[in-house]
């Protein structure tokens, strides 16, 4: 009935309610741009003003970090040096607590220092500070009882970073070292530490006054330690709220700032972490500063200009009403008559002329409609076309095209569909599809009907469905089928558009691709075991080779140790026989080990872990210095980063091309070894370095060959096997080693892991 009423007014009225619409709509939202644009500004500039709150918060903490951090060097330094006593008296009292006169220590190193001692349970059993006598460092100490275990067993100086007691302002600082023996651990403690600067504290009451002053939008600000305890002029308190010490929580482990919308509208909290660890100590100074923003100075200069953009926009609402009041009678009279020769074509008369209006946009909108009649006319026959040109192609598709109804009922079915099926189009529409071209039962036994009772109610599950299918003679044929529901205006199915295609062919083909792989895993089955049995007999070889092997060497070795003791008086010809004979059994035992160690590279599963080869090379290096023979050598080691091997192996590698490089640089004046890495072509390269004899690089295709010597034995030992096991190690790896040698200059290794 409304929209009756409206349709009886002249369109002179709706032409200037729409106007002046209008000119609401683009004054209010001028005004809307406005206030937003103005919002944004200010919104902006509390931004800037709070991120630079945010950069003065972070400065004051970083500056007063580093000066403590100075003072902090300067007492390490002063405990370091203290540490040689207490070292002495513990091994005076031959490693008992107990017996140690502490208080004299003490006086020795200055008599401001406390001295304990700890044992492996990390509990203090002598100190010469008796208030914590028999503490657990567990219940006390911000460290855990993991990090004592590794100060104990390791060997070095260990400083603690200058901490505030908790639940107080007094500063102490800690420094650890292990006993000799690892049995305990040696520690030192200043108390009262007070650094020689005007505010060491990390802020203060009149800091977070300053800062509210300088910043309107901070209303409350709050400091948190590592521990997760608010601190208040450097004095650490305890929080309450649960939720509170996991929010700080999950800050701390993530290390990063956050942001979280306050309950309170326009107040959300900034958590800013100070990130202030230090990697040589174990404690951690960062802070979490808690700091509550406000909007409210932006809504209170918001509202101060509400009111003048009201006003200036009702004054422009008016003015440009009135104006265009008087424009529209002035162009409505032409459009009236336009209306009349329209409802004329409505009627259908397409043939109907259009008046020739006056005015540029009205000849352009008398185009128009001539156009949109013409173009009308010419729909339509295309339409007659093109329903006929569908029906063809529907007729003349080589798939099967049908329409059901959502119970199953055939609507439609083309000329090939009808000729698969074997039924003229007489009999197969108005049937049901299970009565007709479905089986009454799938592959694996179910009924059709049951398989398919989901579809009217989920029809997205079959869009695209394989089944058996079946001809009106019995023949049985796999189809695709691409199923598209059709739904009327109010979203009910009331029809299903269905096209199949014939994959019998496929299915077959499919099924003989199956059996193909069934034996094809079969095949691999039986290699596998067959290889296993391989390597199986080939460990019994290896195994038999060694012990058969041994024996006689062992007896060879033995009697000629014997005849040398026994036979003192025979001469030095004869000696020197026996001598030969000795060694000799003893190269070709070790010729026996080394050839073992090269053939269960082969068997060996590879176990590729993130390995650091400073370390082991460190490891190589330390046996090698107990040796005289090394005494005279220079070890330089480089930057050796980690990598992805097999450790055990990785070690051999280091090993035999360390061995290697000492061999022959020991007759230098001044050996050196250098081990190190380098970067080629964006991959990590190792390498092991001489300046021992070197050889001529027209052989470097054979240092790596099994037996393969450029030198003598009797001037060099060796069996000739251990390059090879280094070759063999780098490949199975994945990796590539090579070699440059210069004569009297010596020989470079490189090598690649992967």
């Amino acid at each position: 009935m409304g929209r009756a009423l409206l349709r009886g007014y002249p369109f002179s009225y709706y032409l200037i309610g729409s106007i002046f619409l209008i000119l609401m709509i683009a004054v209010g939202g001028l005004i809307v741009v406005s206030y937003h644009s103005t919002e944004k500004t200010l919104k902006q500039n509390a931004e800037l003003v709070n991120i630079q709150t945010e950069n003065n918060i972070v400065a004051h903490f970083k500056s007063q970090e580093e000066a403590l951090r100075l003072f902090d060097e300067g007492l390490n330094q002063q405990m370091e040096r203290s540490f040689p006593p207490f070292h002495a008296e513990y091994e005076q009292a031959a490693g008992d607590p107990a017996r140690m006169d502490l208080e004299a220590v003490k006086r020795e190193i200055g008599g401001e220092m406390e001295l304990f001692v700890i044992d492996e349970n990390a509990t203090i059993v002598a100190t010469t500070y008796q208030m914590e006598h028999g503490l657990n460092f567990s219940e006390f100490a911000p460290y855990p009882v993991e990090y004592l275990d590794t100060i104990r067993l390791s060997s070095g100086f260990f400083p603690v970073r200058i901490l505030s007691r908790q639940g107080s302002s007094e500063m102490r600082k800690f420094a650890y070292m292990p006993a000799p023996d690892h049995r305990y651990i040696l520690g030192l403690g200043i108390s009262n530490v007070t650094p020689p600067l005007s505010n060491y504290q990390y802020i203060d009451e009149n800091l977070i006054r300053k800062i509210k002053q300088s910043n309107p939008y901070l209303v409350q600000i709050r400091i948190f330690d590592s521990t997760l305890q608010q601190r208040v002029n450097d004095t650490s308190f305890g929080i309450d709220d649960p939720a509170q010490k996991t929010l700080l929580a999950g800050i701390l482990a993530n290390r990063t700032s956050l942001t979280i919308a306050s309950a309170s509208e326009g107040r959300p909290d900034r958590y800013l972490f100070i990130d202030l660890r230090n990697e040589r100590y174990d404690s951690d100074v960062s802070r979490i500063i808690e700091l509550t923003y406000t909007d409210q100075p932006i809504r209170d200069a918001l509202a101060s200009n509400a009111l003048y953009y009201l006003t200036f926009g009702i004054i422009v609402l008016i003015s440009c009403g009135l104006i265009g009041l008087f424009a529209i009678r002035t162009l409505i009279h032409p459009i009236e008559k336009m209306v009349e020769d329209v409802n004329k074509i409505s009627e259908g008369d397409l043939d109907h002329p259009i008046t020739p209006p006056i005015g540029a946009e009205l000849i352009r909108l008398e185009e128009s409609i001539s156009l949109m009649v013409a173009r009308l006319k010419a729909m339509i026959a295309d339409l007659k076309t093109g329903e006929e040109n569908y029906r063809t192609l529907v007729q003349s598709a080589n798939s099967v095209i049908l329409r059901s109804k959502p119970g199953g009922t055939i609507i439609f079915m083309n000329e090939f569909g009808q000729r698969f099926f074997e039924y003229p189009d007489q009999e197969i529409i108005g049937k049901n599809i299970f009565d007709t071209i479905m089986p009454e039962r799938d592959e694996e036994g179910r009924p059709m009907p049951e398989k398919y009772k989901d579809f009217n109610d989920h029809p997205e599950l079959f869009a695209s469905v394989e089944n058996l299918n079946r001809t009106r003679s019995g023949k049985l044929a796999y189809l695709a089928w691409t199923n598209r529901p059709l739904y009327d205006e109010q979203g009910n199915l009331f029809e299903i558009l269905s096209i199949g295609n014939d994959i019998t062919y496929l299915k077959e083909v499919e099924k003989e691709i199956q059996k193909l792989n069934n034996e094809l895993e079969k095949r691999v089955a039986d290699r596998t075991r067959q290889l296993t049995e391989v390597n199986r007999n080939l460990e019994s070889f290896t195994y038999t080779v060694s012990h058969d092997l041994r024996a006689p060497l062992r007896a060879i070795s033995g009697y000629s140790s014997i005849l040398l003791l026994d036979l003192k008086d025979i001469p030095e010809k004869d000696k020197k026989y026996l001598e030969s004979l000795r060694q000799n059994a003893h190269d070709m035992g070790r010729l026996i080990d080394d050839l073992l160690d090269f053939s269960r590279l082969g068997i060996r599963s590879l176990e590729k872990v993130t390995v650091q080869p400073a370390l082991l090379v460190k490891d190589i290096l330390t046996d090698l210095r107990t040796n005289p023979s090394s005494a005279n050598v220079e070890f330089r080691v480089g930057d050796l980063p980690p990598c992805q091997a097999d450790p055990g192996l990785l070690k051999q590698v280091y090993a035999n091309l360390i061995g290697n490089a000492l061999k022959f640089s020991r007759k230098k004046e001044h050996p050196v070894v250098e081990i190190g890495s380098l970067t080629e072509d964006g991959r990590l390269v190792y390498f092991v370095r001489d300046n021992g004899v070197g050889f001529d690089m027209r052989y470097s295709d054979k240092i790596f060959g099994l037996f393969q010597r450029l030198h003598s034995a009797e001037e060099y030992e060796g069996t000739g096997v251990g390059l090879a096991i280094v070759q063999r190690i780098i490949e199975i790896h994945g990796g590539r080693i090579w070699v440059e040698s210069e004569i009297d200059k010596g020989t470079t290794f490189y090598f690649t892991c992967c």
